[in-house]
C-alpha cells in the first residue's frame, strides 16, 4: 500500500472511530474481550478460562450488573480486572448505548422533519399536497375507515408533525419523481392529490400516474374544464369536483338532503356510510340486493368492471368483479 493509500486508509479509520461506527465498535469490543481474556489467563484465573464463563462475566461487568458469582481470585487478576477489563467493558457498553440511541434519535428527527424514506413500503395511502383546514379532516376520515392503511403526507411546507396516524415527507416539488418515490407513491394502493391550485393538482396528478399505474388515484379540482382535460389524458383517475352549487340546489328542493349526502360521505359520523366492494358472484340486481340486505347493507348502484360510471338499474344483471355501491354502518365482505 502506497503512502497516499495508507494515509487515506488511516483517515477513514479515524473518521469511523470518531463517529463510533458499528464496525469499529465491534472490532474494539472483540479486541478488548480477547486481550482481557489473555491477561486473566496469564494471571492464572482458571474460573474465567471457559469462553462461555468469561463472556458471561465480561457482559455482566460491562452492564454494571455484576452478580459476583464469577470474579478474579488472584491479586494480579483483580488488578487486571480493576484497571483494564472493567473500565474498558463499561466504556464500550456505554458507547454502544449512546450510538444506538443516537441512531434512533436521528431517524426520529429525520422523519419528523420530513426526510424519511418510505419507498420500500407497500399498500400505502399517500396524500399529495397539504391544506391547513381540509387535510387534517381528510386524515381523520381515512383513519376512521375500517380498512385504514398507513398514511404518508407529501407537502412542500415545513410542518411540525408529531402525529402517530401518518408520516410526513417534505418535498421541494409535488411533481418531482424522486420525492414522490421517497414517499412511497410508486407502490401505493391509493393516492389523493389535493394541491393549492388546479394547475399544481393537474401537474402532480400526471407525475403520480407516471410512476404508479396500478393504484387508485383521486384528485380534487375546482374547474370543470381542467377536469375534462385530465379525464381525457388519464381516464383511470377519479376526479372530484367541488359540488357546492349542486348541494345548495338539492337542499333547496329537498330539505335535509345536503346533510344526508354529507353523512354518507363521512366515516366519522355514527350513521351509515356509502361503501364500495367487488361482487364475488353474479346474479340479478334484486337478488344481490337481497343478499346484501341480509348482512345489514343497502345496495344502491353498480358499476361494470373496468368502468368508472356508476349506474342505478334494477333490471341490470351483476357480474363477478362488478363494483357494488352500498350503504351500511360498516363494511361487509365481497
Amino acid at each position: 500500500m502506497g503512502r497516499f493509500g495508507l494515509s487515506a486508509f488511516l483517515r477513514r479509520l479515524y473518521l469511523a472511530a470518531a463517529e463510533l461506527h458499528w464496525g469499529v465498535m465491534l472490532a474494539l469490543l472483540l479486541a478488548h474481550m480477547g486481550t482481557s481474556w489473555l491477561a486473566l489467563q496469564w494471571a492464572g484465573e482458571a474460573d474465567l478460562r471457559p469462553p462461555v464463563d468469561f463472556a458471561y462475566w465480561y457482559l455482566t461487568t460491562a452492564t454494571t450488573i455484576g452478580y459476583g458469582d464469577l470474579s478474579p481470585r488472584s491479586d494480579w487478576g483483580r488488578m487486571i480486572a480493576a484497571l483494564f477489563a472493567m473500565p474498558g467493558a463499561v466504556a464500550l457498553f456505554t458507547a454502544s448505548l449512546a450510538r444506538a440511541f443516537a441512531g434512533l434519535s436521528g431517524r426520529w428527527r429525520r422523519r419528523r422533519e420530513g426526510l424519511g424514506d418510505y419507498s420500500e413500503m407497500r399498500g400505502l395511502v399517500v396524500l399529495v399536497g397539504y391544506d391547513r383546514d381540509r387535510t387534517p379532516r381528510m386524515i381523520a376520515e381515512i383513519t376512521a375507515d375500517a380498512r385504514a392503511q398507513d398514511i404518508v403526507l407529501v407537502a412542500t411546507d415545513a410542518l411540525d408533525v408529531d402525529d402517530p396516524t401518518y408520516r410526513y415527507v417534505r418535498a421541494s416539488s409535488l411533481t418531482a419523481p424522486p420525492e414522490l418515490r421517497r414517499a412511497g407513491v410508486a407502490e401505493a394502493a391509493r393516492v389523493v392529490v389535493y394541491a393549492a391550485s388546479d394547475a399544481e393538482t393537474l401537474a402532480a396528478t400526471l407525475a403520480v400516474t407516471a410512476i404508479n399505474e396500478r393504484g387508485h388515484v383521486v384528485c380534487f379540482l375546482r374547474d370543470p374544464d381542467t377536469a375534462r382535460l385530465l379525464n381525457a389524458h388519464c381516464p383511470q383517475v377519479e376526479v372530484v369536483l367541488t359540488p357546492t352549487v349542486e348541494l345548495v340546489v338539492k337542499a333547496l328542493s329537498d330539505p335535509g338532503s345536503s346533510r344526508l349526502i354529507a353523512q354518507l360521505a363521512s366515516h366519522t359520523d355514527e350513521g351509515a356510510t356509502l361503501y364500495a366492494t367487488e361482487a364475488a358472484s353474479g346474479g340479478r340486481f334484486d337478488e344481490v340486493a337481497r343478499s346484501m340486505r341480509e348482512r345489514g347493507a343497502v345496495l344502491v348502484a353498480t358499476c361494470a368492471a373496468g368502468d368508472n360510471q356508476p349506474r342505478f338499474d334494477l333490471d341490470a344483471g351483476v357480474s363477478p368483479g362488478d363494483r357494488l355501491f352500498y350503504i351500511a354502518k360498516r363494511r361487509v365482505a365481497a
